[in-house]
């Protein structure tokens, strides 16, 4: 008998059917890839020299004897990367092509409080004063060649309009002259181009009530007509966007250094300032929009890096002291720091340039203080006089008060006497912290003894506690027309200022106690004599 064998067959016309549609459908899908997109399924290296031969070949034989153009634009070969280094007593920087900007940039004669040499805009990811065009965050890459040590010209080409960049560093009063050529400007320039200076925002080491941070580092801006701006960015609260327009000076200053542009061009540039708190970054861009070109524009700049030395930069150009930024009562600041760095010439220290500078001020205010001291006896005279009117006139407070005026011009009391060398002495004080807080010139200068810098805080804190002691003498001595609950919270006021004292640079204590000094000398003085 036969066994039916009921196993399927490869050869069944059903499995037949359903591999010749699966590879019909295969072979079709792989067809319709391969004309819509030719590099499809090729190996790499077959797609590289697909597209270089494609990029670089101009033309493409198409039959014998025939020849055939393409009409595609050729890229512009890269720039090789290129960075020069320079050195010399006084600096140390490498220049790189990618927007001729500066990197690495040493001030070799100054040191920080770890006595490393000072370094500005290291660790930044673009460089100092490297020329951008607009709209574009990547630097303008240049063929530099260096004529001299420290002299350097690039070329570049974008589309039709040639760059030209000179940027020459004069060793006298290291500074640098920046000079851009564009020929052939096309309407893209318009758009403007821009010159950048980045730095690391610096975190405070502390920011405590009774221990502030004194260092700062802030963007500062001239602009419409010598309107000074300074926008502190390391002690903000929140991110720094600003713009300025027509704006002839651009620094990004830390408290006693600052990189700077000075614009020495026929086009006003406008400036935007930026800081990224989270990411800790800062950038200022300066950028020039012209309004009309030419066949060929020029632009001139100076750029500064270094230390704020009122007389280092007077000697690049008088306009970039202005960096300085003394604040409200520079009018009055800039004279104390001539007047102390004439001391200083005679002394050679600082610290006793300070005491001699604090001394002349003393002396200036001299008789006002004396003024003020026959207005606080008169006043304590007729104290009693006035109390009796106060009860006689207790209904009738005009009426107290012309009697009480009266009392006082009879006996030569002026309640406001006592205020006014005081309000005197507050804008130097003022003046004198921002001399002492932002002049290079005291920048680890020593004193004696244990202060080794007087830009810095008392390590031993003697100063502010011999200031507490010496305020609290004078007030004792000083008459006083408070009543007794007001003059025993009065006496708490030495130790209050003196804790806010602890932090503030030595050389501006260093006046504080000296001032005070002088007061009870005077107050002693003045008191003998009137027994006497």
């Amino acid at each position: 008998m036969q066994q039916k064998n009921d196993s399927p067959s490869f050869f069944d016309p059903k499995t037949l059917i359903a591999v010749a549609t699966v590879a019909l459908v295969y072979f079709g899908w792989q067809t319709y890839l391969g004309n819509k997109y030719p590099n499809y399924n090729k190996p790499k290296t077959a797609q590289t020299e697909t597209q270089k031969t494609d990029a670089t070949q101009g033309t493409t034989t198409t039959a014998p004897n025939t020849v055939e153009t393409k009409s595609e634009v050729v890229a512009a070969p890269a720039v090789q990367d290129q960075s020069f280094q320079f050195s010399n007593d006084k600096v140390a920087f490498t220049l790189t092509s990618h927007g001729m900007g500066l990197k690495n940039f040493t001030l070799n004669n100054y040191q920080d409080k770890e006595k490393n040499p000072i370094k500005v805009g290291h660790g930044t990811q673009e460089s100092m004063f490297e020329m951008r065009l607009a709209n574009d965050a990547k630097a303008l890459d240049f063929n530099v060649t260096e004529q001299a040590p420290g002299h350097y010209i690039g070329t570049a080409v974008v589309g039709e309009m040639s760059v030209k960049r000179e940027l020459k560093f004069n060793a006298e009063n290291s500074s640098f002259t920046n000079t851009i050529i564009l020929t052939n400007p096309n309407e893209e320039i318009k758009k403007g181009f821009s010159i950048v200076i980045p730095e690391n925002i610096q975190v405070a080491k502390s920011s405590s009530i009774f221990f502030p941070n004194y260092e700062h580092q802030d963007f500062f801006v001239v602009h419409n007509g010598g309107k000074h701006e300074t926008v502190n960015f390391n002690n903000a609260s929140e991110n720094v966007l600003q713009s300025f327009p027509a704006t002839s000076i651009l620094s990004v200053s830390s408290q006693y250094f600052a990189a700077a542009i000075l614009d020495k061009s026929a086009v006003i540039p406008e400036v935007k300032v930026a800081a990224d708190l989270n990411n800790k970054k800062a950038l200022a861009e300066l950028t020039y929009k012209p309004v009309q070109t030419q066949s060929e524009m020029k632009f001139e700049e100076i750029f500064y890096v270094g230390p704020k030395s009122i007389d280092a930069l007077k000697a690049v150009d008088p306009e970039l002291a202005n960096i300085i930024d003394f604040g409200f009562f520079g009018f009055i600041a800039r004279p104390l720091l001539y007047v102390m760095k004439a001391f200083h010439s005679v002394v050679g220290n600082w610290g006793f340039a300070i005491i001699l500078l604090t001394l002349l001020v003393r002396l200036c205010v001299l008789p006002f203080n004396i003024m003020s001291f026959k207005s606080m006896k008169a006043m304590a005279k007729v104290q009693p006089l006035i109390q009796n009117l106060r009860e006689k006139y207790k209904e009738d407070p005009m009426r107290l008060n012309q009697e009480m005026m009266a009392v006082m011009k009879q006996n030569g009391a002026n309640p406001m006497g006592g205020c006014l060398p005081m309000l005197l002495q507050i804008p130097i004080f003022f003046a004198l912290y921002r001399v002492i807080g932002s002049s290079i010139e005291l920048y680890h200068s020593p004193f004696i003894g244990w202060i080794h810098d007087l830009s810095s805080y008392d390590p031993f804190y003697v100063l502010p506690v011999l200031m507490s002691v010496f305020m609290f003498i004078q007030q004792k001595i000083t008459p006083s027309t408070m009543d007794p609950t007001q003059a025993k919270i009065m006496l708490f006021l030495p130790v209050v200022f003196s804790l806010f004292m602890l932090q503030l640079p030595a050389g501006l204590t260093l006046y504080m106690v000296v001032s005070t000094l002088f007061g009870i000398i005077q107050q002693y003085l003045i008191m003998r004599e009137k027994k006497a």
